[in-house]
């Protein structure tokens, strides 16, 4: 027999019915050679310091270096304390008893780090030493599981993989586990958690929502005109702010008294906008926000439904291109999209060839573990409206991936009128190209310029001013975060990764740090304290660990070694408490 391990009952239960083990026992499914079972996750976690005798540390203690790290049953808060997670702990025996029973393992975990520690961590807390390979797949379509199966490779391929994996989740443990026992320590407060990732984050949440709350309003008094000719009205406005309402007062009926400008700059540039790359998991998560209004966390849980229903590749990906053999079964892929009603006519009138599409998303050297997200040749039956939406994005995506440029021409009109300059800016598509596609104004424009027809005018011509109008406005704060802004901000900051930035959004809600307000994310009154209290301090910078990733990256290529990376981690751990210390003593 044959142990098949998934870290999901849904993907395990699909991959036994590929395979023909249709047997059902009590937390696994058996048959035709093979014995599939599954983890809930991450059911095994590193051991706290208690667990290290290391509970109570002093000042001299820091900063806290269990060698070697145990590993632990997962727990979960009850009202009496933390205790281990029983389905953990009942799957865990389950799971002991189908290896035991097999000659031999594969390795069916998310093909990621996280995948890849989640089975090697349980591989070896179970103490197991059976032969075990890898199936390694971007999709849980049939067609898919058995050509991974009839290529399984050698567990050993990624041991360079777990080890950045390992390394990453242990010094998360040292860096986070030293900083909140720091604060703990010098404050006297309750368990307060800090993070490498999550501190940062909440500082740049906390840090808005103050420059919002200490916002004092400008009082603006904009004065617009309109030109007209040839029937095609023109709205400009004056490039002065007045912050008086006299003096902008005055302007308006100089304006209404002029009756006319005169054009003393037209500026007109045609530009070429190349269509967007595939989506990634970032990329997705902020259209789903900004176009739907779907969270961070709403946008993957849609995804990973839409995966496990073989709807798509594997989303937890940073990928926005494809290897060579996936785009040489696009063909297929993209006849299915054309039978889709919303888009067969456009995409026919452009003379898209499916059997003849450009390869500029291929890149056969891209470092990202997957490739980038696209759907299957599986007919979409039975989604609800959110999972549509989210279908419809990357079928959307991958047709505007292959359509042409989308040409448009960028005009700036400058005016005189009454001795004061107005200006306007407009946008007109020439040729629609990929932009045909969902035509989302806000993609080609911008906030800058509109969409909107502009009359032929030239420089020196004189245009009539058929309207004039003086508008009260008040200067806004800068907004609280949405999730499209906030993971946008992640990804610039290299804070996370694509597929770890709504774990951290979520440890923060959990921890009520932060909440939703509407579409925003802002702090709590706990969240507002913590940052209060450490926002001058090294653990709250992004600057702090943006290295990681890089050095783990390093680590996967086999250039830096787990004991160099984890002795540069005890080292800034050490600054960090001590940072802790020194400025909670002022």
């Amino acid at each position: 027999m044959i142990a098949i391990l998934t870290d999901k009952p849904n993907v395990g239960k699909e991959i036994a019915r590929i395979l023909g083990a249709h047997t059902r026992e009590d937390g696994y499914m058996s048959g035709n050679g093979y014995m599939v079972t599954w983890t809930f996750g991450n059911m095994l976690s590193l051991a706290m310091p208690k667990d290290y005798g290391m509970d109570r540390p002093e000042r001299g203690d820091f900063p806290i270096n269990p060698a070697p790290f145990r590993l632990m049953v997962k727990h979960i808060r009850t009202d009496t304390g933390w205790i281990p997670d029983i389905n953990a702990v009942l799957q865990l025996k389950v799971i002991e008893k189908v290896f035991d029973a097999c000659e031999s393992i594969i390795a069916a975990t998310d093909a990621s780090r996280e995948g890849e520690m989640v089975f090697r961590y349980l591989y070896r807390y179970l103490e197991c030493r059976k032969p075990y390979r890898r199936l390694w797949i971007s999709s849980l379509t049939d067609e898919a599981v058995l050509e991974g199966m009839g290529s399984l490779r050698p567990g050993s391929l990624y041991d360079r993989m777990f080890l950045a994996a390992d390394s990453r989740n242990k010094a998360d443990w040292v860096l986070g586990l030293n900083a909140s026992y720091a604060l703990c320590q010098a404050t006297g407060t309750g368990n307060n958690s800090l993070g490498r990732v999550q501190t940062p984050v909440l500082a740049a949440i906390s840090s808005r929502y103050r420059e919002r709350e200490n916002h004092i309003a400008t009082d603006t008094f904009p004065v617009f005109i309109s030109l007209c000719k040839n029937n095609t009205l023109l709205k400009m406005r004056c490039t002065e702010e007045f912050t008086d309402r006299e003096a902008a007062a005055r302007l308006y009926s100089d304006c209404k008294l002029a009756g006319h400008a005169r054009v003393t700059a037209v500026s007109r540039q045609i530009r070429e906008i190349e269509p967007p790359a595939l989506y990634n998991l970032t990329e997705l998560q902020k259209d789903a926000n900004n176009y739907y209004g779907m969270t961070a966390g709403k946008s993957l849980e849609i995804a990973q439904r839409l995966y496990e229903k073989k709807l798509i590749s594997y989303p937890r990906t940073a990928g926005r291109f494809l290897p060579r053999d996936v785009y040489d079964k696009l063909p297929r892929i993209m006849e299915k999209i054309l039978n889709r009603k919303e888009f067969r006519p456009y995409v026919r009138s452009m003379g898209i060839n499916i059997f003849d599409l450009p390869d500029k998303v291929v890149d056969e050297g891209q470092a990202a573990e997957h490739h980038a997200i696209i759907i299957t040749d599986t007919y979409p039956e039975g989604l609800n409206r959110e999972e549509m939406q989210l279908y419809m994005m990357i079928i959307g995506r991958m047709l505007e991936a292959f359509m042409p440029a989308c040409r448009a021409e960028y005009t700036t009109v400058d005016a005189v009128c009454a001795a004061r300059n107005f200006r306007c800016h407009a946008c007109r598509i020439i040729e629609k190209g990929w932009f045909g596609i969902f035509e989302r104004e806000s993609v080609i424009a911008g906030r800058e310029y509109g969409l909107s027809p502009i009359p032929q005018l030239e420089n020196g011509e004189t245009a009539a001013v058929t309207g004039c109008s003086l508008i009260h406005r008040k200067d806004l704060p800068v907004s609280a975060y949405t999730d499209a802004e906030l993971i946008t901000y992640m990804d610039t900051a290299g804070l996370g990764t694509p597929a770890t930035r709504t774990g951290i959004l979520q440890t923060l809600i959990d921890r009520k740090y932060v909440r939703y307000s509407g579409k925003y994310i802002i702090p709590t009154r706990k969240g507002l304290y913590i940052y209060e209290t450490v926002r001058n301090m090294k653990i709250a910078g992004t600057a702090l660990t943006s290295g990681w990733e890089a050095q783990l990256a390093r680590m996967e290529r086999g250039k830096l070694t787990q004991e160099e990376f984890m002795k540069g981690v005890l080292k800034l751990s050490g600054e960090v408490t001590e940072d802790i210390f020194r400025k909670c003593e002022r």
